[in-house]
């Protein structure tokens, strides 16, 4: 085992004055954190909850070990997060993948290869199964082409159109139309015709070339321990169970005041929260209107509900269950443009959508240590509405998404140990985000690259870095990249305040 230790945390700081104050122990955060205490400078973290990690962040029950999110790295060690390991010099925690990386089923049933090298005879195998003539194949491969070969030139223009429109140039099938959008916004938690196709492409070429999706040896938060490692080593502390109640500028430097009353200072304030929701804890009459008229405008993605349970025994051979269930019985030859955009809206407006949306890692395939032997335990996703007051409420959603698990895992009555239902609007107040959004700073186009809210901010240092401002992938690598581009304004900014 290479799994991280728990860094060292407190319930308040030692000391009322830090090199950096880091708020949110987020992905975003802990990066931060992690490369400017390798750098020599003393991090003071804060987070609101009793547990590190953000939506990152675990807890057990019966003998597992749970995530609080559902989450796989999409290229795993060959990615944002890997890299920064190796930088930090450390064995792990491992990436972990599985022979099955992904398995569709419901009304579409085909398994993912195991090697990149089989993925053209799984492309024809999903083709055939989909009923396309040879002409609609052939615009499915001129599509995919375009994929692999369009210039980052191209892609910028794409940034600011939708993926419905790249789908569009290139298909009119709907179940083509379906299966490629599927695969390429299904981690922006956006439907094809709100993400950016600049985005969405550029992030499944990622994906595909690094083909390493993977889990993380001793669980997700793994790797915000083995980041924040270096945090207390270097003078710093990780204080939890901490509100920010307001930052305030004082000369040269930010006061951060938690909700106990104590106030600690630092020359750099770094936020690990969503823009939106770092606005009242500043001086909003002091900051340019233009700039908050900016932050406020700001799209955010939509969420999922979080559905967790045990299996007595396994049921699911693939690393992570996708699946687009059906409980009325529409098939394949049912699927259409129009009953995807009717899911949509039934979503928005809180009731159990048909056909149900299902993303579903299983930790325990890829790490056993992660519960009782023999056991199985699956940590799901379903696209779900951002309101707090649905027209379908929680109970009728957990009743039947839990049918929908069982009408395509035989045995699942009978094999179901415990079953755990977090609702987006619980979920949001765990991450505390307003917007109950998965992504803060959504992938829109006109949202993405160039066009995203940056890192850095009018109040002089105070620095974003999570979800909502900078960086470029998918979830927690989008948080990642943010997380450094936070760190090299932080060290641009200190060389120039040397120079000078």
């Amino acid at each position: 085992m290479t799994v991280p230790p728990l860094p060292p945390t407190c319930s308040k700081g030692s000391q009322s004055r830090y090199d950096v104050i880091v708020v949110g122990s987020g992905i975003g955060g802990a990066v931060a954190a992690g490369l400017l205490a390798r750098r020599g400078r003393s991090v003071l973290v804060i987070e609101k909850n009793h547990s590190l990690g953000g939506i990152l962040a675990s807890y057990t029950r019966d003998g597992f070990k749970i995530d609080v999110g559902s989450h796989l790295i999409s290229r795993g060690d060959k990615g944002p997060i890997g890299h920064l390991l190796r930088e930090f010099g450390l064995a792990g925690p491992r990436f972990i993948r599985h022979r099955i990386p992904v398995r569709s089923r419901g009304m579409f049933d085909i398994a993912a290869p195991e090697k990149r090298h089989q993925l053209p005879a799984y492309a024809l195998e999903a083709a055939r199964k989909l009923g396309l003539s040879a002409s609609e194949m052939a615009g499915l491969g001129r599509m995919l082409f375009q994929v692999f070969t369009l210039t980052e030139r191209e892609l910028r223009h794409w940034d600011r159109r939708t993926l419905d429109d790249f789908v569009r140039e290139h298909t009119d099938n709907p179940g083509a139309y379906f299966l490629f959008s599927f695969l390429a916004s299904i981690f922006f938690v956006l439907p094809p015709w709100q993400v950016s196709a600049g985005e969405a492409v550029r992030c499944l070429r990622w994906v595909i070339r690094a083909y390493s999706l993977s889990y993380v040896e001793g669980g997700m938060d793994s790797i915000i321990h083995a980041l924040l490692g270096p945090v207390a080593p270097s003078g710093g502390e990780i204080v939890t169970g901490a509100r920010v109640e307001a930052i305030v500028e004082h000369r040269d430097e930010l006061s951060v005041v938690t909700e106990d009353g104590r106030e600690y200072s630092a020359p750099v304030v770094v936020c690990n929260l969503a823009p939106r929701d770092t606005l009242p804890l500043l001086d909003e009459s002091a900051l340019p209107t233009d700039w908050v008229e900016r932050v406020r405008s700001v799209r955010g993605s939509g969420n999922a509900h979080q559905i967790k349970f045990a299996l007595r025994r396994p049921l699911i051979e693939e690393g992570c269950l996708i699946a687009g269930v059906s409980l009325s019985g529409h098939t394949l030859a049912d699927l259409s443009l129009d009953l995807m955009r009717d899911t949509v809206t039934a979503i928005d407006a809180g009731r159990v959508s048909d056909p149900m949306a299902i993303y579903a890692p299983v930790p325990t395939n890829y790490d056993a240590s992660l519960g009782p032997d023999g056991k199985q335990l699956v940590v799901a996703s379903i696209y779900g509405p951002l309101r707090s007051d649905p027209a379908d409420p929680p109970e009728v959603w957990r009743e039947r998404v839990l049918a929908a698990f069982a009408s395509i895992l035989p045995g699942f009555w009978q094999e179901l140990e415990w079953v755990e239902w977090t609702s987006v609007p619980d979920v949001g107040l765990w991450m505390g985000k307003s917007n109950n959004a998965a992504i803060s700073n959504g992938q829109w186009p006109g949202q993405v690259g160039a066009d995203r809210l940056p890192v850095v901010t009018p109040v002089p240092g105070l620095f974003f870095a999570g979800d909502g401002a900078g960086g470029r992938g998918i979830g927690t690598e989008l948080a990642t990249v943010s997380g450094m581009e936070a760190v090299a304004a932080i060290e641009a900014l200190s060389s120039g305040r040397r120079a000078a």
